[in-house]
């Protein structure tokens, strides 16, 4: 999926991740060249839900796409 696409709640956006565990994550990804897990994307508002700290690496290594796993609501 691409960043353009997903919508980040205000609620994301206020918090900070932790940079020791946000730096091993940036250096997974340069490493392996992916994100070790997929984004939790709720499926018809492509609202992120999931893996705020993974969407900063990728978006800070400009990855071009991200994985991403749907949630469905209920």
């Amino acid at each position: 999926m691409s960043f353009d696409e997903i919508i980040v709640p205000e609620a994301f956006l206020k918090t900070r991740p932790n940079p020791v565990k946000t730096e091993e994550v940036v250096e997974f990804v340069k490493r392996t060249g992916h994100l070790d897990k997929p984004l939790t994307i709720e499926k018809g508002s492509k609202v992120l839900k999931d893996g705020y700290r993974r969407y900063i690496v990728a978006k800070n290594v400009k990855m071009d796409k991200v994985p991403v796993v749907y949630e469905y609501q209920k």
